[in-house]
Order: C-alpha cells, then sequence, then structure tokens
C-alpha cells in the first residue's frame, strides 16, 4: 500500500512511513502494522489506488464539468486551487502513468477508453453517455 501511495518517488515514500511511524505511536502503541499502514493512507486521504484527494478532486471536475475533457491546465489549477506547476509536476505524472489522465493539444482529458473505470473509481457507477 505505501509503495503504490508514494508514486515511486523516494521522498513521498518517506514521507509516508514517517506518517505510519508517528501513527503507529499514537494509536498502536509504536507497533506499525499492515492495518495501522491503511488507517493512515485513510486518514491522509490516499486510497488504495494510490490517489489523493487532489487527484480525484481532478478527475471527478473533468468528468463531470468537461465532460472527460478537454480542459486547460490553468482552469484545472484553479478549480482544485492548486498552481500550474504542482499540478505539472507532482500530480499529472502519476494520473498519466496510471492511465487515467492524457495531454492533448487542447488540454487534459481522460482517455475515452478509461471513462467507464473513472467512474466507477469515483462514484461506484458506470459511466451514462454524456
Amino acid at each position: 500500500h505505501l509503495a503504490h501511495a508514494s508514486r515511486g518517488t523516494p521522498r513521498i515514500a518517506k514521507k509516508l512511513l514517517r506518517r505510519v511511524r508517528d501513527f503507529a505511536q499514537i494509536h498502536n502503541n509504536n507497533h506499525a502494522t499492515l492495518s495501522v499502514a491503511q488507517q493512515t493512507l485513510s486518514f491522509l486521504g490516499i486510497d488504495e489506488k494510490g490517489l489523493s484527494q487532489v487527484d480525484r478532486s481532478l478527475l471527478h471536475h473533468i468528468y463531470t464539468t468537461y465532460n472527460g475533457g478537454p480542459v486547460g491546465i490553468e482552469t484545472l489549477a484553479a478549480i482544485v486551487s492548486e498552481d500550474k506547476a504542482t499540478l505539472e509536476d507532482a500530480y499529472e505524472p502519476f494520473l498519466i502513468r496510471q492511465g487515467l489522465l492524457e495531454k492533448t493539444p487542447r488540454g487534459r482529458r481522460i482517455p475515452p477508453a478509461m471513462l467507464r473505470h473513472v467512474a466507477y473509481m469515483l462514484y461506484g457507477q458506470s459511466y451514462i453517455g454524456t
């Protein structure tokens, strides 16, 4: 769980491991277990797929407001109250590697083949055409 949530970035992995340690010290008598790690990720808003609250918010807005996209990066940055550079450096690479987002000349979009999957991940339902 921690490895997936770290997005393949050692700095993030180290940060998450410290949070699990902190959580274990407070809630489990200094014993870090799988359950404590899962509780920590849940507390931090990271789901079982490794998606953060910002990731889910980006996908939600692209899916609902823009019918899957495309939408410009500046617009997305304004919607989720993040800097454009932060979106490009911290969030986009992971979403692109997961196949949940793609860059096009017209903006960012959820790949058409992934619309149903994203709808199920976010809402627990199938995509209903737009």
